[in-house]
């Protein structure tokens, strides 16, 4: 199974964003607090939802917001 993309709204430091993945090996790369842990986090959390004990809902929603989602395509 390939994940095509994942769309993300109000996760973290993410307003809103597509990001496509390619047909080959990739690399998160970035500054410290770029967001690159961020995404790994809200493919976890599309695939499994909130682990308990781990991480709550608010800890993954951005700062002043009621709502958000991530959207993963295979």
């Amino acid at each position: 199974m390939k994940l095509n993309y994942i769309e993300i709204e109000n996760v973290r430091s993410y307003l809103k964003q597509k990001i496509d993945f390619p047909e080959s090996t990739i690399l998160f790369a970035g500054d410290i607090g770029a967001g690159k842990s961020t995404i790994l986090l809200a493919i976890e959390f599309a695939l499994f939802g909130i682990q308990r004990g781990e991480v709550n809902g608010t800890d993954i929603l951005r700062h002043g917001k009621d709502k958000g989602y991530v959207r993963l395509s295979f």
